[in-house]
């Protein structure tokens, strides 16, 4: 008895691409788009993939392009899902994730469920693109603990503006074999609304965020990394050093003038080949003394590191709201600013005490680019 009758080759191709986040303009472009990413992702013969993907552009579906996987060779066939071909995805996947199965959970077989009731009740990430149709009973057992989820301490991300490529370096770490990401940026310079963003997109991970604002101490953090492994049914050992946390991202953020033991704490993570992946915002100035790892460890690959600059001008002008203003007084603030979302946010806010409590700016600079902020062309 089977309990899963499998997709078709272009549902299953649909539902792949709409889940990559490519823009449309970029090239190069991730080889997963091309006809030997899209075939070894999906389980189907290279030769299967013109025939499915021709239909599913007949159907208006998804768009056929040519771009660079690597810059310097020759323009390959890419896929990219089109608007229609998003919402027939959501479609297929939502009557899929309704159907009812039988699953195997602690030697216990489990009847009258759908997957996505399996899912929330057991907090496992059913991929319907890995049901072969031959199977007796959905293993739950087999699939890590996946959709738990702790970002009470986040912030609220509201606008969010011009960051593909730190995105893109964001997912290659989640790629690589690197399990630390250290990601530095000034005061305001959106370092945590970045993360936030990103981790958002993230369906198959179990997240947990920390904010070292908040936990300062190594006992404070280990109370709360003991907690989200309880709800994982593990422990901070096995998720931080063994395969159990490979489907587990922890977000350290505020990382700046810290604690000498969780220095030694976050150093202890560095030169780890399992275990959870850690993503840590720092600030730009962190003193060198609290620096956890070394050049040697970024040149083996074992960490990971990028730096957030400000918004370039385009974007740091739809940020102020101010669509009228003169060419000049943007020129002014973008040179003061240097395109940081937090003082451009305070400026379209007329936000006076914020910029005084947060920015080094003398009262008389604040006046003068609140004031600019204002202006219009005549």
């Amino acid at each position: 008895m089977t309990v899963w009758t499998p997709l078709s080759h272009a549902e299953r191709v649909l539902i792949y691409l709409s889940r990559i986040r490519v823009d449309k303009d970029s090239d190069p472009v991730p080889r997963d788009i091309t006809q030997e990413g899209i075939a070894e992702a999906v389980g189907i013969s290279r030769s299967h993939v013109p025939r499915t993907v021709k239909g599913l552009i007949e159907d208006g579906l998804i768009e056929e392009a040519k771009r660079h996987v690597r810059l310097g060779e020759k323009r390959v066939k890419v896929y990219f899902v089109l608007p229609k071909g998003l919402k027939k995805a959501r479609e297929i996947e939502e009557k899929a994730m309704s159907r009812v199965v039988r699953a195997k959970i602690q030697n216990t077989i489990v009847e009258g469920m759908s997957l996505a009731q399996l899912e929330k009740a057991f907090h496992r990430r059913i991929d319907i693109l890995r049901l072969s149709g031959e199977e007796e009973f959905i293993d739950l057992d087999a699939i890590l603990t996946s959709g738990v989820t702790d970002f009470s301490d986040s912030p609220k991300v509201s606008i969010f503006l011009d960051r593909e490529d730190a995105l893109e370096k964001m997912k290659t770490f989640l790629k690589s074999r690197a399990l630390v990401l250290a990601i530095y940026g000034a005061k305001g310079m959106g370092t945590s609304s970045l993360v936030k963003y990103f981790i958002q997109m993230l369906d198959d991970w179990n997240i947990l965020w920390i904010s070292l604002s908040k936990y300062r101490t190594l006992d404070q953090l280990m109370g709360r990394l003991t907690s989200f492994s309880k709800a994982l049914n593990s422990d901070i050992d096995k998720i931080l050093h063994t395969q159990t946390g490979s489907n587990v991202l922890v977000v350290f953020d505020g990382y700046f003038d810290v604690d000498e033991q969780i220095v030694e704490f976050f150093n202890s993570l560095v030169e780890r080949t399992e275990g959870a992946k850690i993503i840590v915002t720092c600030r730009d100035s962190t003193p060198s003394y609290n620096r956890f790892y070394r050049k040697d460890h970024l040149e083996a690959g074992l960490v990971m590191e990028m730096t957030l600059k400000g918004l370039p001008e385009e974007e740091s002008k739809i940020l102020l709201g101010n669509e009228d203003i003169p060419d000049e007084a943007l020129r002014r603030i973008f040179a003061l600013s240097r395109g940081s979302p937090m003082i451009l946010t305070m400026l379209r806010e007329g936000d006076e005490e914020g910029l005084r409590r947060n920015t080094t700016f003398t009262n008389e600079e604040i006046r003068f680019l609140l004031t600019e902020a204002r202006m219009k062309k005549s």
